[in-house]
């Protein structure tokens, strides 16, 4: 099989030839900049300097090279503009904290403070996100405390001001899925921006403090919220499938976080209430009109709303947050497998793959092939991002394992 057909025969829930594996394919399955530049130097590859497409994350986008040398099946189709308005177009170069001299988009530019913190401001001159001073990542510098003051938005209002697709991002969309579908063997992941659900988000104004209070407060109003941009994002999700939908095998819905180590951020009962019905209007209408499965990431223990997110017609979970309460590898496939692709549960990211030795990394990837792989429905992935200072040794025995005991049948 090639590296197509093994995620294409994974999310159907069949046994490939061997587990799939994904490193660097999305941008919930990245590789930080800095952390890339290393591994291209461990491995011998000369693919620097790489481009930053998605500068909030500091993520490299993986040269065709590297992708192959990390045995990814897996390669992202990114947006135009993937964060903070930046298009990724006319690159210029750029020396990270880290000393690495990499590409970032033409319109980056970032102003220093007296402190040494790097600012990026929006057309209007306001900072919106900020990077410290030998920083890795930028953070968003929007207020997110409780406030208590909550004016209420028209829906109506809220669903106009989404943008939708521009032309020029839709052309450029489309251009890069038919090169990436033609000219490699490798699995599309499309990305979506233009009207996620999520508590990551400022709603209608709202800071995510007042937002978490308004779902269990003001639950009509939540939902109407919820509602109308779930509205939006199918007159969006018509835009990008015209342009990428007959090449891409899956799809990133959403990137929020509904999760903490312990618990869920609210009340399952809120989930299934409120968000069940507008991501199925928005999953409904991805399957009515193309062929691609559906994904959602979120962080932290959301064992209490797979079963709900199983409903609302999602196809796939990432990062699977083994590391958390609730969500145990055994218990996560045996009441889920089969209904849920688990796109991830792979190398914790938080303990084994940046702490541990060669040979507990080996034994974890071993052990979660074994647990997840038997049927199909896994496709291989460290629990979220690998981050800068990682082991690069770890990296390598992490690939190197998933080649010689991800063949199936799985039998370690």
């Amino acid at each position: 099989m090639n590296s197509r057909e093994r995620v294409r025969a994974a999310i159907n829930h069949k046994e490939p030839d061997r587990v799939p594996l994904d490193l660097g394919g999305s941008r919930v399955t990245g590789i930080h900049v800095d952390e890339y530049c290393d591994l291209a130097r461990f491995f011998g590859i000369d693919v620097l300097p790489p481009k930053v497409y998605d500068p909030w994350q500091m993520l490299a986008k993986p040269d065709l090279l590297m992708a192959k040398c990390l045995k990814s099946d897996v390669i992202v189709l990114e947006n135009h503009i993937e964060a903070f308005g930046l298009k990724n177009t006319d690159w210029r170069f750029w020396t990270t904290f880290a000393g690495n001299r990499v590409l970032m988009p033409g319109d980056y530019n970032p102003v220093t403070d007296e402190k040494g913190y790097l600012h990026i401001r929006s057309k209007d001159g306001r900072n919106i996100a900020q990077m410290s001073p030998g920083g890795l990542y930028y953070d968003n510098e929007c207020p997110t405390e409780m406030t208590g003051v909550w004016d209420f938005m028209d829906p109506e209002d809220w669903k106009r001001s989404i943008p939708l697709y521009s032309d020029e991002e839709l052309r450029i969309i489309e251009k890069n899925a038919a090169a990436l579908f033609e000219n490699t063997d490798m699995s599309v992941c499309g990305t979506f921006l233009k009207g996620g659900l999520g508590t990551n988000a400022l709603f209608a104004g709202h800071t995510v403090c007042d937002w978490l209070c308004i779902l269990a407060a003001e639950r009509e109003y939540a939902g109407s919220i919820l509602h109308a941009t779930a509205e939006r994002a199918v007159a969006n999700l018509e835009l990008y499938l015209q342009a990428a939908g007959k090449y891409i095998d899956t799809i990133l819905l959403s990137g929020t976080d509904y999760g903490t180590q312990k618990c869920e951020l609210f009340n399952p009962e809120i989930f299934k209430e409120l968000h069940m019905p507008a991501y199925k209007l928005m999953t409904d209408y991805i399957h009515n009109n193309s062929g691609a499965k559906v994904m959602i990431h979120s962080c932290g223990s959301i064992y209490h709303l797979i079963g709900h997110m199983i409903e609302a017609g999602i196809d796939i979970l990432n990062p699977v947050h083994v590391s958390t309460a609730n969500m145990e590898p055994e218990k996560l496939k045996r009441e889920f497998g089969g209904r849920i692709v688990f796109w991830g549960g792979g190398v914790d990211t938080q303990t084994a793959l940046p702490y541990g030795t060669i040979e507990e990394v080996a034994e974890q990837t071993k052990e979660r092939i074994r647990i997840f792989g038997p049927g199909g429905g896994f496709v291989f992935t460290p629990v979220h991002n690998i981050q800068y200072g990682v082991p690069l040794e770890n990296i390598a025995a992490m690939i190197k394992t998933v080649m010689e005991y991800g063949n199936y049948p799985i039998g370690l």
